[in-house]
């Protein structure tokens, strides 16, 4: 979002336009009110439909191939000529740890470690993001520095492309973190580097994090790079802002040691740490799937003391308490003092929309100042959205009614209705299949011959039977068959890039049609009846 600051004078405009040796010129009149103009315009654009939040558009922003016109040093010939930011990690040669282990009967029982047990290893980090410049396996680095890194994510930790966690620090110190603004983003010392692997057009995440910031007001940013570790090229990645407290990130009321309420943020995920685990509700009533829990993420480290944990699970519990109590069925309108409604109305619409599998068993954020309401978000993880699953989705159906606090606040008729406005509005907007469709093409045009060098690497990943069963898509019942087999795999796979935008594309406007014309069927949850628990078609 813009951040307004104002000199330490506050000089107001009288001040700035007034007479005796302080005249404005024309021409700074001018070109002030231009940029006036340009960002009024800019604004208004951003916020179409969507709730009027401004947001960097890489491809947008910056440069294609076609406006660099061709490379003056290698003639576009070098191993790796790119308009694309390039990151280079140095590992000092060693084995960067945290890939997922099974067991023999695909279990998961922990992760790999590095050469010396560690569970992070520290390396090197340089950073080529010049704009308006063609970029080079070699090129001068804009930002060096040192960090921690380890490989990240929940079932991308098992794909042969992997996503990490990088985390800066200096003065030879991991623990003393260093804040900086990666490829002109919000300054912070933990990233991540997601690497698009499952999902053959490479641009979910960024799509849908850009798309979800103009729908729900805070989303991470995103920025694509080209990712280069220990001199070897890995591909097209995804520079990610992680979900932490500060300005910029999730602004709250700083934590004060010894303050009885605080601040804080959740995280519905699997297999969290059970050192940051709160006993949630849900959980003790068994409405969470196997193996997840609800993990404190703000207060931080040393900060969640006991005190601070029994207080952010009273608060949780006691909201969680209320929307599972009878009082919603009964037409009570309690809740709407604890919860923000609205970002819980645009959760649900873009999680129902894009068939999200992960709402509220995976990657569920929530946080909550000291001076407001519990918000939902900001989203996190698109990789496998709209039917790219393990297994196929169809176009049609309610997924979420079923799902936890969703169940519960589909019972309220205002919360339907709010849904159902809200779904309309966004739908002659920014989640209109014009604009959606218009994004993909823009996007994918603008990434250029990144894209070819990324399966240049990857491009055996289009061949579903060099891949274990983690990393590619399966149907519902896979055949005993070892030919059939096969067959099944390669028709529920794309063979192509092209193949995955176009498959991506329809099933959007398919789910997006599907709606449109059965949105006002939710209504059928906000009464007790045998169709409170089917969809209806």
């Amino acid at each position: 979002m813009p951040k307004l600051f104002r000199n330490k004078k506050q000089e107001t405009a009288s001040e700035a336009f007034a007479p005796a040796g302080r005249k404005i010129s024309a021409r700074l009149l001018y070109i002030l009110a231009a940029v006036a103009v340009a960002v009024t315009s800019l604004l208004l654009e951003a916020g179409k439909n969507g709730i009027g939040v401004y947001r960097y558009h890489q491809h947008r922003e910056e440069p294609s191939e076609a406006d660099l016109g061709e490379c003056i040093v290698c003639g576009g010939k070098s191993e790796l000529c790119t308009h694309l930011p390039i990151i280079r990690i140095d590992t000092g040669g060693k084995k960067i740890p945290g890939k997922t282990v099974h067991d023999t009967d695909g279990n998961r029982i922990g992760f790999e470690t590095g050469d010396s047990g560690e569970t992070e290893i520290p390396v090197t980090v340089e950073i080529v993001s010049s704009t308006g410049e063609w970029h080079h396996m070699d090129s001068p680095a804009d930002v060096t520095a040192s960090a921690m890194t380890h490989i990240r994510g929940n079932s991308s930790r098992s794909f042969d492309k992997p996503g990490y966690l990088i985390k800066l620090y200096e003065n030879g110190d991991p623990e003393d973190g260093l804040d900086l603004p990666l490829l002109g983003m919000e300054a912070s010392n933990k990233w991540a580097l997601h690497g698009p692997f499952l999902d053959k057009t490479l641009m979910r995440n960024y799509m849908w994090m850009n798309i979800s910031a103009q729908v729900m007001g805070d989303a991470p940013d995103v920025r694509f790079c080209e990712l280069i570790v220990d001199g070897e090229y890995r591909g097209l990645y995804l520079l990610m802002e992680m979900i932490t407290e500060g300005p910029g990130r999730v602004d709250l009321t700083d934590y004060e040691p010894g303050d009885p309420v605080c601040s804080y943020i959740l995280r519905i995920d699997k297999y969290v740490d059970p050192e940051n685990e709160i006993h949630s509700f849900s959980f003790y009533t068994n409405r969470l799937e196997d193996n997840t829990g609800v993990e404190l993420l703000y207060p931080t480290g040393a900060y969640q003391t006991e005190q601070v944990k029994k207080y952010v699970e009273a608060d949780f519990n006691e909201i969680e308490k209320m929307l599972y109590s009878s009082l919603i069925a009964s037409g009570s309108d309690e809740y709407k003092d604890y919860i923000d409604v609205d970002s819980f109305v645009n959760y649900y619409i873009l999680n129902e929309f894009l068939a999200i599998n992960d709402c509220f068993s995976a990657s569920t954020y929530f946080y909550r100042d000291v001076r407001g309401k519990l918000h939902i978000g900001p989203v996190w993880d698109f990789n496998n959205s709209l039917d790219n699953f393990t297994v196929p989705f169809s176009e049609e159906g309610f997924m979420l009614n079923k799902r936890c606090w969703f169940s519960q606040l589909l019972k309220d008729e205002d919360f339907v209705r709010r849904v159902i406005y809200r779904w309309k509005e966004l739908r002659k907007g920014v989640l209109s299949d014009e604009n959606l469709c218009a994004y993909i093409e823009e996007t994918d045009e603008w990434l250029g011959s990144a894209v070819e060098r990324n399966f240049e690497v990857w491009g055996y990943s289009f061949d579903p039977t060099q891949l274990d069963a983690y990393q590619r898509r399966r149907p519902v019942r896979l055949s005993l068959d070892p030919l059939e087999a096969a067959e099944q795999l390669r028709s529920v796979n794309p063979s192509s890039h092209e193949e995955a935008l176009k498959w991506m594309r329809d099933y959007m406007v398919g789910r997006g049609k599907w709606l449109d014309g059965h949105i006002e069927a939710l209504m059928q949850y906000c009464q007790e009846s045998k169709n409170a628990a089917q969809v209806v078609y």
